[in-house]
């Protein structure tokens, strides 16, 4: 009946809405639509202005317009395809043909000469003079034709789902817009309300709309509010836990630091006192650590697990690679062992005897320190005591893996660490539930690395100028991207370079590293290398996070152009330890295209850490650059970390006021934008 009310809300599922089925319902939720308020943040992908009617006489080929005429035939042709040729005049006296090839008999039935007919669609040179093919239309006639007075919008589909049912689905959703609850009502006066904001995103009467319009802001501030309150939420649930203090003991990391051949950098004392100080505290720690490539940022983790480790605890150290993971072993046992530590070592390619005997050692507390990939928390795994888990680069994690690991103990104390160091606010805003450490100084002694931009052309320049190096005294890491030849990726692989260089330099003992090796042979590889015996590593970017060969002062990096500016700088960032001046050489192979060259520039301007990864950030987006996309954490569907940045100082001030004021809309907020996704912030 006519004007009836709605006999559905935004609450219900989409298959209350007229035309929506059990199996276009579940099309859509894998589009994360399940109810109709869903459809409301469903912003359209692009618009067309469909609102100018064309004369026909004015139409070019290549143009889309709308054209409003009457029919004057419609006839079939005939052919090895069948096809449907509708022509349409209008006050003009032009004549245009609609073309179709398929046409339902309904259709057929209602497009009688002397109908008018409005349509939309893209102009072509046909036999006939100008076409559109299978344009968008609808019958003018009819007391239920209007013409368009807002943008036309058009959404991301799925199959089965086409532009003009995804319009009427959302306007039946902004219909209800008037049960839409606004949590942050008379909290923002002079920002547009939600629902207005909503309306004006999907039937934008002007230009289109842009993130920075105001409208699109205040949904961004709506989500990245939601974000921060779950996270929030998780940081005040950890703080309702407590555990046992066992208060850290600093006798061990004196005596390690009073063996040390240096001393640490301020920067590094002051991030030890402070997760210290949480170790004190009856909360578990929940810390992040960030500090450019080199900072020292292992010594750091040593010297809080040390307190750690005297105050009786087991510590888990979790590392995203077996090369890592071997290294970080290596170190720890160098350092631990005078000190009547053992540390220990699980990876996924161990054998099963050394793998048996380590996880006994480590449920009767003969291990005390554990370093691992992600075989840290498989089942078979059980602690005597775990009391601080560990995890570098962090972003290379799922939050799954990392609750899993700390599931291990009992409310364990919790330190991530990551060389991807990200603006402040911005770290503050995406860890609202972890408390914030940055190494900001670099070790004394740390050298400038000269940085060269190299066409592959000049390779066998290159390979003269390494000789001389070697002949030097110098070690070299050589990176490729690839293990084996591609044809598709032309890349030159690992392979080819060991064996081409091989041939180029006779004599020099060259080695050989990639993913594909079993552990104990990389490890005897890496160690070759830190001992001398090995003067040149080929390898891939296994070594890309972690490796510490002091005497290796030269880096190469193939295909270049190929690689993100973070990983770039964390293969740099493996030279310069020692006391001899390093270089980084970055070939690539021409042609550039502008995003290569403009990061191969950053590359040889900068070594900053901060600086390399805000450009990152710019020219990469939030979501690959912080690893969202690879540890499957949730994404944001509105927003942009970087482009509203601006708006993250606003949260905290937010936040609390809901949380004090009105936590139904806290529930609302974090409902809406993160569904049943809202727990997953929980990583302790």
């Amino acid at each position: 009946m006519a004007g009836a009310k709605p006999s559905y809300h935004l609450a219900d599922p989409l298959t209350s809405l007229p035309g929506v089925g059990p199996a276009l319902a579940q099309r859509m939720q894998g589009l994360g639509l399940e109810k109709i308020e869903d459809l409301l943040f469903y912003l359209p992908i692009r618009f067309q202005d469909r609102r100018q009617l064309f004369p026909i006489a004015s139409l070019r080929p290549g143009m889309e317009a709308a054209v409003l005429g009457e029919i004057i035939a419609l006839q079939r042709q005939q052919g090895r395809r069948e096809q449907w040729l509708l022509q349409l005049r209008d006050a003009s006296a032009a004549r245009l043909t609609l073309r179709f090839f398929h046409l339902a008999p309904s259709q057929r039935q209602q497009w009688h000469a002397g109908r008018r007919l409005w349509c939309f669609g893209e102009l072509r040179s046909g036999l006939h003079g100008l076409e559109m093919v299978h344009p968008e239309w609808q019958l003018a006639d009819r007391a239920d034709f209007h013409l368009p007075t807002h943008l036309t919008p058009f959404y991301a589909s799925t199959e089965g789902l086409h532009q003009q049912q995804w319009r009427r689905f959302i306007a039946l959703a902004l219909a209800l817009l008037p049960e839409l609850a606004d949590p942050l009502q008379g909290l923002l006066p002079d920002w547009p309300n939600l629902a207005s904001s909503i309306r004006h995103l999907h039937q934008a009467a002007g230009a289109a709309p842009t993130p920075q319009d105001r409208e699109w802001q205040r949904l961004a501030l709506d989500e990245l509010l939601a974000h921060h309150l779950a996270l929030r939420r998780e940081r005040a649930r950890a703080a309702k836990q407590s555990l046992a203090v066992a208060i850290p003991d600093p006798r061990l990391w004196e005596q390690l630091r009073a063996r040390l051949p240096f001393t640490p950098t301020a920067a590094q004392e002051r991030v030890i006192a402070e997760a210290v100080a949480d170790l004190a505290r009856s909360q578990p720690m929940r810390r992040l650590l960030q500090g450019d490539v080199g900072s020292g940022k292992t010594l750091v983790a040593a010297a809080i697990l040390l307190h750690a480790v005297a105050a009786g605890m087991q510590v888990a150290i979790m590392a995203p690679t077996e090369i890592l993971a071997a290294q970080l072993q290596d170190r720890l046992s160098t350092w631990f062992a005078p000190l009547g530590l053992r540390v220990g070592l699980l990876l996924g390619s161990q054998g099963a005897r050394q793998r048996r005997e380590t996880l006994a050692a480590v449920q009767t507390n003969d291990i005390q320190v554990l370093c691992g990939t992600q075989a840290l928390f498989q089942d078979e795994v059980t602690f005597f005591r775990l009391g601080l888990v560990i995890i570098d680069e962090q972003h290379r994690f799922g939050v799954d893996q990392r609750r899993r690991l700390l599931e291990k103990g009992a409310l364990p104390h919790l330190l991530v660490m990551t060389a991807t160091p990200i603006p402040r606010t911005l770290a503050m805003t995406l860890h609202a539930d972890l408390d914030l450490s940055s190494i900001d100084a670099l070790p004394p002694g740390r050298q400038a690395i000269e940085t060269l931009v190299l066409a592959d052309s000049r390779r066998e320049e290159l390979i003269r100028r390494l000789h001389r190096l070697l002949a030097e005294g110098r070690q070299i890491y050589w990176v490729c991207p690839l293990i084996e030849e591609s044809e598709v990726l032309e890349l030159q692989a690992a392979e080819a370079s060991y064996a081409e260089l091989q041939q180029a330099l006779p004599g020099v003992a060259i080695g050989l590293l990639h993913g594909r090796q079993r552990s104990e042979e990389k490890s005897q590889i890496m160690e070759a290398f830190r001992s001398g015996a090995l003067r040149l590593l080929v390898a891939t970017t296994v070594i890309e996070v972690g490796v510490d060969v002091p005497n290796a002062s030269v880096m190469v990096i193939e295909h270049a152009e190929r690689l993100g500016l973070a990983q770039l700088h964390q293969l740099r960032g493996r030279v310069g330890r020692g006391t001899a001046a390093s270089m980084c050489i970055l070939l690539y192979r021409a042609p550039l295209s502008a995003k290569a060259r403009e990061r191969l520039r950053i590359m040889r301007a900068s070594q900053d850490g901060f600086v390399i990864a805000r450009k990152d950030l710019e020219m990469r987006g939030p979501g690959e650059f912080l690893g969202i996309r690879q540890s499957g954490e949730r994404q944001l569907r509105i927003a942009d970390f970087l482009r509203d940045e601006a708006l993250l100082a606003l949260l905290p001030r937010l936040a609390e006021t809901l949380e004090r004021d009105n936590p139904v809309a806290v529930e609302v907020l974090i409902r809406r934008w993160l569904g049943a996704a809202s727990g997953y912030a929980s990583i302790g």
